[in-house]
């Protein structure tokens, strides 16, 4: 999600969060479909896909400078907020959990 999220929000949108027809509120149904949705994800593909996210969203850490980052309201779409908080509210513990998951 993390991914869509900036790359409409680059674009000029503004994101749909969590997703579409969800609300933070029901983000506990959002998680079940998700889960469905990747039942027939082998261990392997499922590795692969983790390792390719975590270096997607490295990459685009990397492609921004430490301002862009920091600073809060930089972007239209992270609001009051800045990218910091979206990287590291979905990254590190995510990954985390997911590699102790598999």
């Amino acid at each position: 999600m993390l991914e869509r999220w900036y790359k409409e929000g680059m674009d000029g949108d503004i994101p749909i969060m969590p997703a579409r027809g969800f609300k933070w509120r029901t983000i506990k149904l959002l998680n079940m479909q998700i889960w469905e949705n990747y039942q027939d994800v082998t261990l392997n593909q499922a590795l692969k896909k983790l390792k390719l996210s975590h270096k997607r969203v490295m990459g685009l850490i990397e492609s921004h400078t430490n301002e862009e980052i920091i600073t809060k309201k930089y972007y239209k779409w992270t609001k009051t907020s800045n990218l910091y908080s979206y990287f590291a509210a979905n990254t590190s513990k995510h990954y985390i959990w997911a590699i102790k998951k598999m």
